[in-house]
């Protein structure tokens, strides 16, 4: 009695994907979809999916609209410490002396502002 042990590899059926998914919040989605039922309110032609509205609203966009939405979008992903930094690095320069002063100084002229604000 022989037993025929073939070791055979498992075919790689799968298909090659070019797309992925990216998740989005419910508010920006609910505008996605208005857009998409307003482009489909027509007599004649396919559905307009949303990909195809994302796609053309970014080839349409110039590189300075570009340009001002990224920037827009680093600016709103800055925490309370980051602008705090960049703050400090900007006005450091102008300020003669050091770092620990300056927030001193800082915190000085904020306490004489709200006591007059108070009072």
């Amino acid at each position: 009695m022989e037993q025929n042990i073939e070791n055979k590899a498992p075919k790689n059926t799968q298909k090659k994907n070019d797309s992925t998914a990216i998740r989005f919040d419910k508010a920006f989605m609910r505008q996605v979809t208005r857009l998409v039922d307003k482009a489909n309110k027509k007599q004649f032609g396919r559905k307009v999916k949303p990909k195809t509205i994302l796609v053309n609203l970014l080839s349409l966009a110039d590189d300075k609209l570009i340009e001002k939405t990224i920037k827009k979008s680093q600016d709103e992903s800055l925490t309370l410490n980051d602008r705090k930094e960049m703050f400090m690095k900007e006005h450091l320069s102008k300020f003669k002396g050091s770092k620990e002063e300056f927030e001193q100084k800082m915190m000085e002229l904020m306490s004489g502002f709200l006591s007059q604000t108070l009072t």
